[in-house]
């Protein structure tokens, strides 16, 4: 197992230059984002006098009002390309950073959020993971979507810091906002120079045939039974690891009684351990059944979330928040690879529009659920509801594990009668 761990280090020089670059952008999207968002709320509080209710409707409805363009963004990234949409969705978040840094009324705060839930993170989703899937060969996605996502969680863990660091020294909320800007428009000024428009010849070609019905277009990711459930299953992880951010942090402040800096330590824990160990891990476990990983995934974030109904003392949050950990870690870079592997190149876009509407759909579901039941039936009580949700998730791949064996028995088989 040592073995296995040690070798990724060595085969990092096996991925191509321009992933590289990606990486690093998505690195410095996420940090110079991380610099103002887990800010936002509060300058909406203490500044423009906001009431909680109100912030709550303006960050979760109103992306939930706008989700239906997402899948706009995956026609968006077949037909014109991954690095035109990349260099829309960054500038969009210049507009955001900024334009937060001068609202005055809540009506343009909605209209920010509006645009950036459109037209902003959840398109660069999109386009970077069918980048992703576009440069790297399918034995090396897995590993790739893992070098991303750690990129991301490293970021989280650099911008809030810097962050706190410059609050220390006075620096205000609005300049703050402003270096977000500045951040995200040195990565749209790094990728306009660096990177180079990935889209494979077939999605150029708007009513290519996608599948062996002559479907093209969304006509053929609907019509993907086994894309479709897939997805339906990663609703039920995703709905549980969307409480993390929110809910899962006034359940251990107001119910448990954690000190605020006590959870702002269990989160960059949270973000340390993706970071050290999401690399080697999702590298180790690349030839693994899918499925399987997905159900362990699953079932590691319903025991870390939906057991914290059972915490007691803060060491015992420790465990949880390691154990959600390690299932976060395989969750998005084994799902993305999987759904890259699935797409066929003519729509691979389409195919990660929808996968962004997946996540993002679930990751908002899953809040507006678990702050429903904490009214309704108790804390604790709400927790142990996601514990049952994200067990059925890991039943349910598990179901479909015996199928992606199969589709890769078949297709190892295809791949050897070609060659």
């Amino acid at each position: 197992m040592i073995g296995r761990l040690r070798q990724p280090a060595r085969n990092l020089r096996a991925f191509p230059a321009q992933f590289w670059v990606l990486t690093l952008g998505i690195f410095i999207y996420v940090a110079a984002a991380a610099l103002a968002f887990p800010f936002e709320a509060i300058y909406l509080r203490t500044a423009l006098d906001t009431s909680m209710t109100m912030i709550g409707v303006v960050f979760g409805l109103v992306p939930l009002a706008v989700m239906p363009f997402q899948f706009w963004g995956g026609q968006l990234t077949d037909r014109f390309g991954r690095r035109v949409v990349i260099l829309l969705s960054v500038s969009v978040g210049v507009v955001w950073f900024v334009g937060f840094a001068f609202v005055r009324e809540l009506w343009q705060v909605a209209l920010l959020v509006g645009l950036e839930s459109a037209l902003g993170w959840p398109l660069f989703q999109t386009a970077s993971n069918a980048m992703i899937a576009d440069l790297l060969p399918q034995e090396k996605r897995q590993e790739g979507f893992g070098i991303t996502r750690a990129a991301m969680n490293f970021g989280v863990v650099v911008g809030p810091v810097a962050a706190g660091q410059a609050l220390g020294f006075g620096m205000s909320y609005r300049v703050l906002f402003l270096s977000a800007a500045v951040g995200c428009l040195s990565m749209v000024v790094m990728m306009s120079v660096w990177i180079r428009e990935s889209r494979p010849p077939a999605a150029t070609q708007a009513d290519r045939p996608a599948d062996d019905q002559g479907r093209s277009g969304y006509r053929a990711v609907v019509h993907d039974r086994v894309f479709i459930v897939f997805c339906l299953a990663a609703v039920l992880p995703v709905f549980c690891i969307g409480n993390f951010g929110s809910i899962y942090a006034v359940y251990i402040t107001d119910f448990l009684g954690v000190p605020s800096r006590t959870w702002a330590y269990l989160l960059t824990l949270n973000a340390l351990i993706i970071v050290l160990v999401q690399i080697p891990l999702v590298t180790a476990l690349r030839h693994r059944n899918r499925m399987i990983l997905l159900a362990v995934s699953s079932a590691l974030l319903a025991a870390g979330i939906g057991g914290s109904a059972f915490a007691g003392p803060v060491w015992s949050l420790v465990v949880f928040i390691i154990v959600l950990s390690f299932g976060e870690t395989l969750l998005s870079p084994v799902a993305s690879a999987e759904v890259a592997d699935l797409a066929p190149e003519a729509v691979r876009g389409r195919y990660m529009g929808v996968w962004t509407v997946v996540w993002n759909g679930g990751a908002a579901l899953g809040p507006a659920f678990g702050g429903w039941a904490m009214d309704r039936v108790g804390g604790r009580e709400a927790f142990v509801l996601l514990l049952v949700i994200g067990l059925a998730g890991a039943v349910w791949f598990l179901g479909l594990a015996p199928g992606w064996r199969r589709r890769k028995a078949a297709q190892t088989a295809e791949t050897r009668a070609t060659a």
